[in-house]
């Protein structure tokens, strides 16, 4: 193989899915390019933080005439395609113009799979919702392997540790703040030696960290070895981080407050017409106390076991009620080893070594036909 080129989109994926394939790729002597694609979720950083991976060159989201055209000629200079996230139409139309194969890693089914060489997954139960699928293993599982992040082990001596995750987008850290420091304040008033830690995204700037610290909280970097050691309980947001803690164990919440729903972009038509005046914003709220009616499971481990294993709070809530919840699940000293337990055995159902399964696919579907 000469030359490989992974398409990615959104910071969970560049950094839960990209990082650890691309250093086994790397031991195989095989350099890759990172194309990012446009994403409603970014952040800003995904280029900065593509680029200290250690890809071979880092293409941007395209945003003009001329970024096509080098997605194009990446394309015809390419052996082949893996699409980590983002819309499948980019992959489809790049494997196409160098026709060369397409891999997708993906943990739902999407449109246009069908047309794709290879798809693969994390689990078996995500296997059997995407027709053809293979499950390699959880990509996510290969990272914490990846930094030493060995499964968690509560701090015990009657002084609970809680871990919160404010988010990968700075306006939804911006927002966490005051949230999580009066959950805090909350929490200090059920238990006075309680440690708090907040686990700051691995694109977040560096001078953030210091509002957490005046807010109480001692931040450490969520990509550090090390980061979920001691933790008896997590309060965080819906996304990969939710894989994290089921692969380490840890019981947690996962919180959905409307407030934060409002920030949520939308895409197509729906974004248009949100940013309509006058009746954009209740448009919006309409949609979003809608979807989130409709929204089901969004913790992964509920999603995977196809009930709640671990608690979620969706809608209108205050810090204090979500405090009152972590409170009563820290008394609650059955129900957090049964949930351990049970976490910690759902993670096992997820084929190990996925990196290095995906790099074989990567290679056997690149060999010469």
């Amino acid at each position: 193989m000469r030359k490989l080129t992974l398409l990615t989109n959104g910071p969970g994926e560049l950094w839960g899915w990209v990082r650890p394939l691309l250093r086994e790729l790397g031991k195989r002597g095989i350099s890759a390019t990172i194309a990012l694609l446009p994403c409603q979720f970014a952040c800003g950083e995904e280029k900065r933080i593509a680029e200290a991976l250690g890809a071979r060159r880092v293409l941007p989201p395209p945003s003009s005439l001329g970024d096509l055209g080098r997605l194009a000629g990446e394309a015809r200079n390419t052996d082949c395609i893996v699409q980590l996230g983002g819309d499948l139409l980019w992959g489809r139309m790049m494997a196409r113009l160098g026709g060369v194969p397409l891999l997708c890693y993906a943990y739902g089914k999407k449109r246009g799979m069908g047309r794709c060489s290879g798809v693969y997954t994390a689990f078996p139960s995500m296997a059997e919702g995407i027709p053809g699928a293979t499950a390699v293993g959880d990509l996510v599982a290969d990272d914490l392997e990846l930094r030493g992040e060995a499964p968690a082990v509560p701090a015990g001596g009657g002084r609970p540790l809680v871990a919160f995750f404010p988010g990968s987008r700075e306006n939804i850290r911006i927002l966490a703040l005051p949230f999580f420091r009066r959950m805090k304040e909350a929490l200090e008033g059920e238990f006075p030696a309680m440690g708090f830690r907040i686990l700051l995204s691995p694109f977040a700037r560096t001078d953030e960290e210091h509002l957490w610290k005046d807010a109480g909280f001692f931040p450490v970097r969520g990509g550090e070895e090390g980061a979920f050691s001691g933790v008896d309980f997590a309060v965080t947001q819906p996304g990969t981080n939710t894989l994290e803690l089921l692969h380490r164990g840890i019981p947690f919440l996962t919180l959905v407050p409307f407030s934060a729903l409002k920030t949520v972009p939308l895409n197509g038509l729906m974004g248009l017409a949100v940013s309509l005046p006058l009746v954009g914003e209740s448009l919006r709220n309409s949609l979003l106390r809608a979807k989130g009616r409709k929204a089901g499971f969004l913790a992964w481990p509920n999603r995977l076991a196809g009930r709640e294993l671990v608690d979620e709070m969706i809608g209108e809530f205050s810090p204090e009620e979500a405090a009152a919840r972590t409170a009563s699940r820290l008394r609650d000293r059955p129900w957090l080893a049964g949930t351990r337990k049970t976490l910690t055995a759902l993670s096992r159902f997820a084929p190990p070594g996925a990196a290095r399964r995906l790099s074989d696919e990567i290679e056997r579907m690149s060999l010469p036909r």
